[in-house]
C-alpha cells in the first residue's frame, strides 16, 4: 500500500504541529475491489470535516421537490448532503414536464463536484427527493485546499476517476441494450414519485418524448412501444402511456 503524508493541519484547531494526515492508495496489485466514487465522495467530505469547522456552517433544510441548485445558475457554492436525498432533474419539452436522470446524491456526499474550476452555468436542476438537511461550503473554500493540500487533491482526483469509468460503464451497457430494453428503462425512471390511478401509473408523454428519454430514434420508440403494449406490460393512449405491469417491466430490465 502505497501512503502519502501531509503535514497540513486541521483548520479546526489551526494547529501547525497537529498530527500528519494520511491517505491510503490501492497498490496497483492489490485484488480487493476499487472503493465506488459514492464511497470517495464520503471520503472527501470525512477530509473536509477534518479540515474546517463544520459547527460554524448553518444546517439549511429543504422539503421535498424543492430545487436546491437550479438550471443555468453559476454555482459558487456546493451543497453537502447531511441526511435526505438529490436527485439531478433535467426540464425537457420546453420545460413542460421533468425527468429524472440516474445521478442522485445521498446522506454524507457533496452535490456536482463536477462544478468546481468553472464559470459555466449547471444544466440540471438538483432537487431534493425528500425532505433534506445541506450544509453549503463555498467553491473556493475547496479549490483552495485542493491547491494547499496534496492528499486531499489526491482524493478528488481519486474520486473523478472513479465517477468517469462508471460513467463509461453506465454508457458502454446503455448502448448495449437493445431498443426495447432502452424504452423499458426509460418508462421505469419516468414512474419515479407517480401514484398510480385505477392500478395504472399514467405517463403524460408522446413516442417523441420518449424516444428522446430513451436516445432512440421515434419510429424504433413506437416500435417497441407497441411491443411492449402487445405483451401487457402497458396501455397506449393519446399523448399518454399506462403502465399495467410495472413489476413485470422491472423484470424485463434485471
Amino acid at each position: 500500500m502505497l501512503r502519502i503524508p501531509t503535514s497540513l493541519s486541521s483548520r479546526r484547531n489551526n494547529d501547525p504541529s497537529g498530527l500528519p494526515q494520511t491517505l491510503v492508495l490501492p497498490n496497483r496489485r492489490d485484488p480487493r475491489p476499487e472503493p465506488t466514487s459514492q464511497a470517495l465522495n464520503r471520503a472527501l467530505v470525512q477530509a473536509l470535516c477534518e479540515r474546517m469547522d463544520f459547527d460554524a456552517i448553518p444546517l439549511i433544510r429543504y422539503e421535498a421537490n424543492q430545487v436546491v441548485i437550479r438550471s443555468g445558475q453559476i454555482v459558487k457554492r456546493l451543497p453537502i448532503l447531511i441526511s435526505g436525498r438529490i436527485d439531478a432533474v433535467v426540464q425537457s419539452g420546453a420545460g413542460e414536464r421533468a425527468d429524472v436522470v440516474p445521478i442522485w446524491f445521498e446522506r454524507g456526499e457533496i452535490v456536482m463536484l463536477s462544478y468546481l474550476f468553472s464559470e459555466q452555468p449547471g444544466h440540471v436542476d438538483m432537487v431534493a427527493a425528500e425532505v433534506s438537511d445541506v450544509r453549503w461550503i463555498d467553491t473556493s473554500d475547496i479549490e483552495e485546499l485542493i491547491a494547499h493540500d496534496p492528499a486531499f487533491a489526491v482524493l478528488l482526483v481519486r474520486f473523478l476517476s472513479q465517477r468517469l469509468r462508471e460513467v463509461q460503464r453506465r454508457e458502454r451497457a446503455w448502448v448495449e441494450r437493445g431498443v426495447p430494453l432502452r424504452v423499458a428503462a426509460a418508462l421505469v425512471r419516468m414512474t419515479h414519485d407517480l401514484s398510480t390511478v385505477g392500478g395504472e401509473w399514467i405517463l403524460n408523454a408522446t413516442h417523441e418524448h420518449i424516444a428522446h428519454c430513451a436516445g432512440v430514434s421515434r419510429p424504433k420508440a413506437s416500435v417497441a412501444l407497441k411491443k411492449l403494449e402487445r405483451e401487457g406490460h402497458i396501455r397506449l393512449g393519446r399523448g399518454r402511456v399506462y403502465v399495467q405491469r410495472l413489476d413485470a417491466l422491472k423484470s424485463v430490465l434485471a
